[in-house]
């Protein structure tokens, strides 16, 4: 073996190496967020907390030590430090332990710091892939997404509005006001429709049945938004890995092991099946061949 290929072929070892032990550590971290969170909702129910009190502590310390370690790790290799301690996870990333930190130098637990204490679930979001495809598609969708909640504000506002109008003469501890006839609006809104305070007048009735039909509209509004835009993304996220095939096989007339390792790790990236991945690369190398077989 040439030194060349001997130097590709350790480097290629230590990369392998790396990204195994890239994947070995954000798996640990996964796991301490799940046996976490689970812990600290358990220590809500009093018998199971004075049963394991200090089993529960033990967890919730180690993992407060795990994740204050990888929040400096973190900023250490970070190119611009301020910008990710400022940043959306730099601050989950600082929340996740900071409660522990306060409640050993003397500060009382409370349901408010267990609440911050569960935001490092949002954590989760940095190690799958499925959250960077909702990331992309809420980006891409902004405009649409907020054009919808204006519209739903608006409907709001004249739900809450008109049933004052009717109801609030006969139900004033419901209807007295626009703000306490929002709660109503919500519900009928958003289809919930608790049945706890609902209208009594004819008036009140029919403006509530216009309500509940647009209602049914406006809700699903988004979420047809946010199914259509999945669509798009997973499109878009397929031809870029098609186009990626083509210039691989252009270069090299076919697919080497290293191309297909580098596909391997860019399916990954994109969010494709192993099965829709392999379809790409068979009908590209079918077109290839039926290309090579006319020239």
């Amino acid at each position: 073996m040439s030194f060349n290929k001997l130097e590709s072929f350790t480097f290629k070892n230590r990369l392998k190496k790396q990204e195994v032990n890239k994947n070995l550590f954000n798996a640990i971290i996964v796991l301490i967020i799940f046996l976490s969170s689970i812990s600290l909702v358990l220590t809500t129910e009093p018998e199971i907390a004075n049963r394991f009190n200090q089993e529960f502590w033990f967890i919730e310390l180690i993992a407060s030590l795990v994740f204050f370690i990888e929040y400096i790790y973190r900023l250490y290799i970070h190119s611009n430090r301020i910008r990710y301690a400022f940043s959306i996870m730099g601050l989950v990333d600082l929340l996740s332990f900071l409660p522990m930190v306060l409640i050993m130098i003397g500060v009382k637990e409370s349901p408010q710091l267990m609440l911050i204490q569960l935001l490092r679930l949002v954590k989760l979001t940095r190690y799958s892939l499925a959250f960077d495809l909702l990331a992309d598609v809420l980006r891409d969708e902004a405009e649409s997404l907020l054009v919808s909640v204006l519209l739903m504000f608006i409907i709001l506002i004249f739900a809450s509005v008109g049933i004052y109008i009717f109801e609030h003469d006969v139900q004033p501890n419901a209807f007295g006001s626009v703000p306490k006839a929002m709660w109503w609006a919500i519900v009928t809104l958003t289809t919930v429709g608790y049945g706890d305070v609902t209208p009594i007048t004819v008036q009140g009735k029919i403006f509530a049945t216009f309500i509940t039909v647009a209602g049914v509209g406006l809700v699903s509004l988004p979420a047809g938004i946010i199914a259509s835009g999945f669509t798009e993304q997973l499109r878009l996220r397929r031809e870029r890995f098609k186009m990626e095939v083509e210039q691989l096989i252009h270069d090299d007339g076919t697919l080497t092991k290293e191309d297909r390792g580098q596909l391997e790790r860019d399916r990954r990236i994109l969010g494709l099946t192993k099965n829709n991945a392999e379809l790409i690369i068979s009908q590209v190398e079918q077109k290839e061949k039926l290309h090579q077989d006319h020239t």
